[in-house]
């Protein structure tokens, strides 16, 4: 356990010194010595048998220690500790170490974006070294019709949000092939929809090429989206979906999983 003098010492009013020794004995239980005595557990936290066993009557009233003639083990109360800890973070900081993973394999650009109005919020970024035009931050904004991520969200968005969001093309062309009428985006909504993952090459900046996957919530309803951005210097479109779709995909389903079962995370 971290020294409370590191915060503001022991000696302080604020100090809690019950509730800290309660900690470390919870924390005194290891895959080696998953149950021990209370002398056991008095020599390894360094704790008086007095002080040990008020911390274990306590946590075993509360159910975070469940006892057996005369060892201790942790109660399955204890996961609640872990849960309430992973339930008060938010989308980004649950995605950013499978993100770090994907991007350590091909050294592209991992992005996770949500939608807002008509462009997408950068909300996770590994970058990459690869030179662009656009370079994406946390918190960068880019027009939705023109990125894989936007279009990948728009494409399974509700009818009424995709109508919604029609009415109001012809969008700006950043390039020559950038879908920016509202026949070229329904096109490629049924498209990505019913291919599951979107490509765009070329279609925010020349040389650009990225493939995205929608990040879906309980109810089925697309929240964000993931994609790895390269160059076409680098990958052409084939090469990109044969090597990148499959571990972008698994990627983005441990990234859901994590939001299916803890939907606070989506906030």
């Amino acid at each position: 356990m971290s020294n409370p003098e590191d915060a503001f010492g022991p000696e302080s009013r604020d100090f809690v010194t019950a509730l800290a020794r309660g900690l470390e004995v919870i924390q005194a239980f290891a895959g080696d010595q998953a149950e021990m005595t209370l002398s056991e557990l008095a020599i390894k936290t360094g704790l008086s048998a007095a002080t040990v066993r008020r911390s274990l009557m306590t946590l075993r009233a509360l159910g975070y220690i469940r006892q057996r003639e005369r060892y201790f083990a942790l109660g399955s109360k204890v996961l609640s500790l872990a849960a309430a800890y992973i339930e008060s973070m938010n989308l980004k900081e649950v995605a950013q170490v499978p993100m770090l993973e994907l991007a350590s394999h091909y050294g592209d650009a991992i992005s996770m974006t949500i939608r807002e109005g008509e462009e997408v919020v950068y909300i996770a970024h590994v970058p990459s070294e690869q030179k662009m035009r656009y370079r994406r931050s946390v918190g960068s904004r880019l027009p939705a019709h023109a990125t894989s991520t936007g279009l990948v969200m728009l494409a399974f968005a509700a009818p009424e949000v995709q109508r919604d969001f029609l009415e109001r093309a012809p969008f700006t062309a950043f390039t020559g092939q950038t879908p920016s009428t509202a026949g070229d985006l329904a096109r490629r909504f049924k498209e990505i929809a019913r291919q599951r993952y979107a490509l765009a090459r070329d279609t925010l900046e020349y040389g650009a090429i990225a493939l995205a996957v929608p990040i879906q919530d309980v109810r089925g309803r697309t929240v964000a989206a993931l994609n790895c951005a390269s160059s076409t210097a680098v990958v052409n479109d084939q090469v990109m979906i044969d090597t990148r779709l499959q571990p972008l995909q698994t990627t983005a389903l441990k990234i859901q999983a994590m939001l299916q079962q803890y939907p606070a995370l989506a906030r």
